[in-house]
């Protein structure tokens, strides 16, 4: 079983480019008749590749026989052995016995020459992922042998709220055995995020606090209140002037109206409409007195306001009064 997993493993790191195959059998064959010219002069290097493309333009299980055999001439014994089980497997399934026997045994020819890495993981790390030349490391085949090509692998272990680590292990060729360990992962600098909608304890205790000296978030927002009420009473305060000085005119042109205690009969709506544009004029000079002071309170209160504190500035306008309520506490 364990050498079932191997090869498919094996394949599929020498040929995770076929995944992405291309129908174009003359360039196919064009590449593998190159690629069996280079072979025949002993130019393996140079006869892979073409091999490789050639497959993966148009899979072949001939074209996939000569690859295993430049494979195993450049030192990719484990690639070879993957390749060659794979061809005896298709052939019988194919019927093709003759190829299969001769697939097998060059196979079972490489098989003592195979080198092996193993990488030893701990499995009780939560989300630990070990990572080999990039590629991820399935979990089956931690601390287990793996057939593979010499060369150099580099060894990554990552895991949440740890430090990441790696290591270079070089394999030779020949049968060469090597493992890497993974250590007990050091605690990382960066802490975790916590749930959403957490809120860290630093970040709280700024909210909390603020620096001595700034009006907080709620002060401001008292700030523009108290700037609004402010201006709004100097509004108030113009329109008085304005109705002011029309009761005025109004009470001048009744008074021309008017000679001797004796007034005409137009005189009557002109003394209506001064007494009106008088009243409006008396009450917003107060409202707009009265918000003016409000807003100059509010003012000074919101610069030293407390984070907890809140205030309200209500205007009060009745029938012979008029005024503002600043409530809150502070």
């Amino acid at each position: 079983m364990f050498r079932g997993l191997a090869v498919s493993i094996a394949v599929a790191g020498a040929f995770s480019a076929t995944a992405a195959q291309a129908n174009d059998p003359v360039t196919a064959t064009m590449l593998f008749n190159e690629g069996r010219r280079l072979a025949a002069a002993h130019r393996y290097p140079d006869a892979c590749p073409k091999f490789e493309e050639s497959q993966r333009l148009d899979p072949g299980i001939g074209t996939q026989f000569n690859l295993a055999d430049c494979y195993e001439h450049t030192q990719r014994t484990a690639s070879a052995w993957a390749l060659f089980l794979d061809v005896a497997s298709s052939a019988g399934g194919m019927g093709q016995e003759a190829r299969e026997l001769v697939a097998r045994k060059r196979a079972a020819a490489l098989e003592p020459k195979l080198s092996k890495l193993t990488v030893i993981a701990p499995k009780n790390v939560p989300g630990l992922e070990v990572r080999r030349n990039g590629e991820p490391l399935a979990g089956v085949l931690w601390n287990n042998p793996v057939p593979v090509d010499a060369g150099s692998y580099t060894i990554e272990a990552s895991a949440p709220g740890k430090k990441k680590w790696s290591t270079l292990a070089t394999v030779g060729p020949d049968g060469a055995a090597v493992t890497a360990t993974v250590p007990a992962l050091e605690a990382s600098d960066v802490p975790l995020p916590g749930p959403v909608g957490a809120t860290d304890e630093a970040e709280r205790s700024s909210l909390q606090a603020e620096p001595s000296g700034e009006p907080t978030h709620l002060a401001r927002d008292e700030s523009i209140a108290a700037l609004a009420v402010g201006g709004a009473g100097v509004v108030s305060v113009v329109i008085g002037a304005v109705f002011g000085l029309k009761s005025i005119s109004k009470h001048s042109d009744y008074e021309a109206l008017c000679a001797e205690n004796v007034c005409s009969t137009a005189a009557a709506p002109i003394h209506d409409d001064a007494v009106s544009a008088g009243d409006v004029s008396t009450v917003a000079f107060l409202v707009g007195g009265a918000m003016v002071a409000g807003g100059a309170v509010l003012w000074v209160v919101a610069q030293k306001q407390a984070p907890s504190s809140a205030l309200r500035v209500l205007p009060v306008v009745g029938a012979s009064n008029a005024g503002v309520v600043v409530a809150g506490g502070w």
